[in-house]
C-alpha cells in the first residue's frame, strides 16, 4: 500500500525548515465545491478539520495557505492583552507585536528615549507592560531568522543563515533567571528559545532542550508549536518514525495545528506505517495516525480502523464527510448531463454508490450512542438513502439528525431541509396541483430566499438548484406539459418557436397565476424583458413594425436577481443600464455602404445614435411616408438598409443580441446557430424594400444603387448557404466565391454608364471580379 495514491510526493517537501512550504495551494475548484455536491461538511464538523474536507482539485480545502504566518496573530494579541490588562491598549499591543516597522522603537522604549513617529506609545506602568517590552526585544531578534521571504524558485542559492549560538545562550541565560517572574512570561521566553534553536546552526539542540524543560510548560498553543519544531528536527534527520508520531500527537491534541501536522506527516509503505502505529503511545495517537492515513489514501479503511480503536473519536467524522463527498461526485453528474428518463436516472444512481461500504456506514449510524457526532452519520445515511430509493428511511435519518443538532445551528437546519426537499422530489413520478402546493414553500425558500437570517452560509445549494429544476422539468416532459418543462429547465429549441414564446409571455402576463406558476416565472432562465424583446424581433422580422414597437415599449428597467457567493444569499441588481430598448446600436442602421465595413460605421461620427426602439420608430415613420407615396425611393432604400444592417452582415447586428436569440456573435463571427439562422441570415424584408425602391426609382443612378443593394443580398445568401461554417469559409479562396447573380448581371448590363457603377467597380472586389469573368 502506498499512502501517496492520490497526492504526489512533491507535496511533502520540507525545505530546510518548517518556515518554507511547497504544496498545491492552487485555487478553489473552478466551479465551486457545490458544483457536484449537496453534502456540506461544515454543518456539524469542528472547524479545525475544515482544511481537510474533500477538495477534488486541491490538497487542502478553502482559501488559507499553509504558510500563513498571520494565522495566530489574534491569539497572540489577545493573550498579551489579557496579561497586561488595561494599562496598554489592544491596538498598541498589536502594533508592536505584529508590525515590522515598530521594531525600531523597541530599543528607544527600553532606554526611555523619545519614540517620535511611532503610531502608539507604551505606558510601561506595570511589570506586565515591561515584560512585554523585554519579550519584544527577544522575539524581534529571533523573527529576523524565522520569517524569511526567499525566492521560492531559487532554493538552492538562497543563503541559509542561522541564529548565532551566543545570542541563544544569552536568551537562555536570561530565561534561567526568571524564577520569580510570571508563568505566562516564562512560557513566552521558553518558546522563543525553542524557536531560536530551531533556526540556529545547531537545530538538533531543540530536542534535548524540549525534553528537559517541557514538563514545566502548560500544554497550550505554544507548547504544541514547540513540539512541532521538535518533530521538524526529526524530519530533517529523516527519522520519520519519531516525526510522524509527534505530528500525529499534535494532530490529535492541538486542533489549530492539525493542518500543519497533516501536511508534514511523512507517508510510508504499509509495513513501515504499521510498525509506527505499534509504537504510538496512546489510542488517541493511533486514531490520529489512521485519520491522516485516511486523508491521503483510503477514507473508508481509516474509518473502520478508528472505529475499532475508539468509536467516539472525532477524527472519524471528517473522514466520513470526505467519503460522502467522493461518493456523491459520481452521482451528481447532472449539472452537465440531462435527465432524459426518470427510470434510467434512478437505476443508474442506485448502483453508483459502493453498496458494501454504505452498509457498514448504515450499521454504524444505527448505534448513535457509540459515536461522538451521530448527527453527521444520520445525515450521511439519509442523504445516500435517497439515491437508493429508501425514502422512508432517509426521512427517519433526517428526523434523528434534527434531534441532535444545536438549536442555534441554522446551517444544519438548512442542510436537513434541503435533503428533505431532495427526498420529496425524488419520489415524484407525476406532478399535479397538489404536488405543486406541497413543494412550493420549500422551493421558494431555496430559490427565492433573500432574508439575512435565512442566509445559506456555506450550504451547498448550487447543484441542488440545477438538479431540482432538471428533475421536475423531466417529470413535466413525461406528462407532455412542454410549457412547464421549459419554464423549469429551458430548451432553446422550444422558446425559439414563436408560438411557444407566445405561450410563455401569456403565462408571465397572467393575473391569475398559482403560487407554483409565480415561482417558475421567477426562476425561469429568461425574464419578461427577454421575452418582450424576442417577440419584438420576431415581429420585426415579419415586417410588423407597429407590434414590434409595442413590445419594445413594454420593456421596463427591472431588478435582476443574482446569487451573491460572498454573502451566500440572493440579491437584486438594478438592470437599467442593460435595458435593451435604450442600448445604442454601434453603427447607423440607415447607412448603405458599397462594401460592408461594420467597424468603419462604428467609428464614424454619428449625429444621431439609434437604439432598437428609436430605429423602429424611425422605420415606421418612413413606412408611413411610403404608404402616403412620399419620397418612396429614399424611404424604401433606408428601410431596406435598416433591415440589411440588422442582419448578421450589417453594422447594427447588435439588434439581435438577445439572451434568447443568441447567435454566437461573441464566440466567432463565422458561426450562426441553426436554430436562429432564419432570423439573423434572412433578407426577405430588406429584399422587399429594396425592390420597392427600385420600382420607385426616378433615374438610372437610383436604379443602379437599388440594384446593387439587391446584389449584396444575393451574394450574402450565397455565402450563408455555402460558407457559413469555419471549414467552408477557409476554402473560399480556392473555390467559387460568387455566381452569376441576376442583380450583378442587371447592374453590369443596364447601368454601366452611371457614376454609381464606377464607384462599385472601385470599391467592390467581388463585382470587379465578376465583371472580369462575365465579360
Amino acid at each position: 500500500m502506498k499512502l501517496l495514491k492520490k497526492i504526489g510526493l512533491t507535496f511533502f517537501m520540507l525545505i530546510s525548515s518548517l518556515g518554507i512550504y511547497v504544496y498545491a495551494c492552487g485555487y478553489i475548484d473552478w466551479f465551486g465545491y457545490d458544483y457536484q455536491s449537496m453534502f456540506t461538511p461544515e454543518v456539524v464538523i469542528d472547524n479545525s478539520y475544515q482544511s481537510m474536507f474533500y477538495a477534488p482539485q486541491n490538497l487542502f480545502y478553502g482559501y488559507e495557505n499553509l504558510d500563513n504566518v498571520e494565522r495566530f496573530n489574534s491569539d497572540f494579541v489577545s493573550d498579551w492583552s489579557n496579561y497586561i490588562g488595561k494599562s496598554e491598549s489592544k491596538e498598541a499591543i498589536a502594533y508592536y507585536l505584529l508590525n515590522d516597522s515598530a521594531a525600531q522603537y523597541i530599543p528607544k522604549l527600553i532606554n526611555k528615549k523619545s519614540i517620535k513617529g511611532a503610531k502608539y506609545n507604551l505606558n510601561l506602568k506595570n511589570q506586565e507592560s515591561k515584560d512585554f517590552l523585554e519579550f519584544l526585544q527577544i522575539a524581534k531578534e529571533v523573527e529576523k531568522f524565522s520569517v524569511r521571504y526567499d525566492y521560492y524558485w531559487d532554493y538552492e542559492n538562497n543563503e541559509k543563515v542561522g541564529i548565532d549560538l551566543k545570542t541563544i545562550a544569552t536568551i537562555e541565560k536570561y530565561y534561567n533567571q526568571l524564577e520569580n517572574r510570571s508563568n505566562f512570561y516564562k512560557n513566552r521566553i521558553w518558546f522563543q528559545i525553542v524557536k531560536a534553536k530551531f533556526y540556529s546552526t545547531n537545530s538538533d539542540d531543540v530536542i534535548d532542550f524540549f525534553e528537559t524543560t517541557s514538563n514545566k510548560q502548560p500544554k497550550n498553543l505554544l507548547y504544541y508549536k514547540a513540539l512541532e519544531y521538535v518533530a521538524g528536527v526529526y524530519y530533517r534527520q529523516r527519522n520519520f518514525e519519531k516525526s510522524n508520531l509527534l505530528f500525529a500527537k499534535i494532530f490529535d491534541e492541538a486542533p489549530k495545528l492539525r493542518k500543519n501536522a497533516l501536511y508534514f506527516f511523512h507517508p510510508e509503505d504499509e509495513a513501515t506505517f504499521q510498525k509506527q502505529l505499534q509504537n504510538a503511545d496512546s489510542i488517541e495517537t493511533k486514531a490520529a495516525m489512521w485519520a491522516i492515513y485516511g486523508y491521503y489514501t483510503d477514507e473508508f479503511r481509516a474509518m473502520q480502523e478508528i472505529y475499532k480503536l475508539d468509536s467516539q473519536s472525532e477524527h472519524i467524522d471528517f473522514l466520513l464527510s470526505r467519503w460522502v463527498n467522493i461518493q456523491e461526485s459520481n452521482i451528481n453528474i447532472y449539472q452537465e448531463n440531462e435527465i432524459t428518463s426518470l427510470k434510467k436516472y434512478h437505476k443508474e444512481i442506485k448502483t453508483t454508490i459502493n453498496q458494501k461500504q454504505l452498509k457498514w456506514i448504515t450499521e454504524v449510524a444505527s448505534k448513535p450512542e457509540l459515536l461522538h457526532n451521530p448527527e453527521i452519520w444520520n445525515l450521511a445515511v439519509g442523504y445516500l438513502d435517497i439515491f437508493q430509493g429508501n425514502y422512508k428511511n432517509a426521512e427517519k435519518q433526517f428526523s434523528d439528525a434534527a434531534k441532535n443538532i444545536n438549536s442555534d445551528n441554522q446551517l444544519a437546519k438548512n442542510q436537513i431541509r434541503l435533503f428533505q426537499l431532495i427526498n420529496k422530489i425524488s419520489q415524484i413520478e407525476k406532478i399535479d396541483k397538489s404536488a405543486e402546493s406541497e413543494l412550493i414553500e420549500d422551493l421558494n425558500w431555496l430559490y427565492l430566499n433573500t432574508e439575512n437570517e435565512n442566509s445559506f452560509g456555506t450550504l451547498r445549494i448550487d447543484y441542488a438548484t440545477v438538479w431540482i429544476k432538471k428533475y421536475l422539468s423531466a417529470v413535466y416532459k413525461n406528462q407532455k406539459n412542454d410549457l412547464m418543462s421549459e419554464l423549469l429547465y429551458s430548451d432553446r429549441n422550444f422558446i425559439l418557436q414563436e408560438k411557444n414564446l407566445d405561450k410563455v409571455i401569456q403565462l408571465f402576463e397572467s393575473k391569475n397565476k398559482t403560487a407554483f406558476e409565480k415561482f417558475i416565472v421567477d426562476v425561469y432562465k429568461y425574464n419578461i424583458n427577454d421575452l418582450y424583446e424576442s417577440k419584438a424581433i420576431f415581429l420585426f422580422h415579419t415586417g410588423n413594425l407597429d407590434d414590434a414597437i409595442e413590445f419594445y415599449q413594454k420593456i421596463k428597467p427591472m431588478p435582476i436577481r443574482v446569487f451573491n457567493y460572498g454573502t451566500r444569499r440572493y440579491i437584486s441588481v438594478d438592470s437599467e443600464n442593460t435595458d435593451s430598448k435604450i442600448i445604442e446600436l454601434y453603427g447607423n442602421p440607415f447607412n448603405g455602404r458599397i462594401s460592408d465595413c461594420s467597424d468603419c460605421d462604428h467609428r464614424a461620427n454619428q449625429k444621431i445614435k439609434y437604439s432598437p426602439l428609436t430605429m423602429l420608430i424611425k422605420m415606421k415613420e418612413m413606412k408611413t411616408n411610403i404608404d402616403n407615396n412620399h419620397e418612396v425611393f429614399n424611404n424604401a432604400l433606408l428601410i431596406g438598409n435598416a433591415y440589411y444592417n440588422s442582419s448578421y452582415y450589417g453594422n447594427a447586428r447588435a439588434f439581435y443580441y438577445n439572451s434568447i436569440i443568441n447567435n454566437n456573435f461573441f464566440m466567432s463571427n463565422l458561426n450562426v446557430d441553426d436554430a436562429n439562422s432564419n432570423l439573423v441570415l434572412d433578407f426577405n424584408q430588406a429584399f422587399k424594400y429594396y425592390n420597392i425602391a427600385l420600382n420607385a426609382a426616378e433615374n438610372d443612378e437610383q436604379r443602379a444603387k437599388a440594384t446593387f443593394m439587391l446584389a449584396k443580398i444575393e451574394r450574402n445568401n450565397y455565402y450563408s448557404k455555402n460558407y457559413m461554417d469555419l471549414k467552408s469559409f477557409n476554402k473560399m479562396k480556392s473555390s467559387k466565391i460568387f455566381s452569376d447573380w441576376s442583380s450583378f448581371k442587371s447592374l453590369k448590363e443596364n447601368y454601366s454608364d452611371t457614376k454609381y457603377y464606377q464607384e462599385v467597380i472601385k470599391e467592390c472586389g467581388d463585382f470587379r471580379d465578376y465583371v472580369g469573368i462575365y465579360k
